[in-house]
């Protein structure tokens, strides 16, 4: 959501979706080098885990590695920051459930569906049903989202590429 775009005005049963995107390997190091990096200060190299190694994944009983779940929450946060842009940054609110594993190179496609519209004096609050999905259409993560419109917030987002 650009800055000037009209504010969002969405009836209930609306859809959102966010890009198809395949959760590759490289991205999943990443993500686990950058999380232990910032943890200790210092950068680090890829861990063996479940996450990182397919090997190491293949010993603990699994098909392949599996991504953490935070990429999942991650592109629906980034869908949210895309469709409702300043609104979501300041008043929005997410939860998931990782109901299945998301396998490496799994394209993974970020949605959600609007399920009440409340109005109120400090603007429009949306509740939505959000997950990601397979290429199946397999739900992996579940969750819900919440976010207000108000006609003050003047922060745009362009989230949704690449996170």
């Amino acid at each position: 959501m650009p800055d000037g775009s009209p504010l969002p005005d969405l009836a209930v049963g609306a859809e959102l979706s966010g890009p198809t995107r395949p959760l590759t390997m490289e991205r999943v190091e990443w993500y686990s080098i950058g999380m232990l990096s910032a943890a200790s200060g210092v950068r680090q190299g890829v861990q063996r885990n479940i996450h990182t190694d397919q090997e190491y994944a293949a010993s603990q009983g699994l098909p392949a590695a599996i991504a953490d779940g935070m990429h999942s929450t991650n592109w629906l946060s980034a869908m949210m920051a895309h469709h409702f842009g300043g609104h979501y940054l300041t008043s929005g609110e997410l939860r998931t459930k990782y109901i299945k594993p998301v396998f490496v190179d799994t394209p993974l496609t970020p949605r959600g569906v609007v399920t009440a519209r409340e109005e109120g004096p400090d603007g429009v609050t949306y509740r939505l049903d959000v997950w990601c999905e397979d290429a199946d259409g397999v739900k992996l993560t579940v969750g819900d989202a919440a976010v207000t419109v108000t006609a003050s917030v003047s922060v745009s987002a362009s989230a949704g590429g690449d996170a």
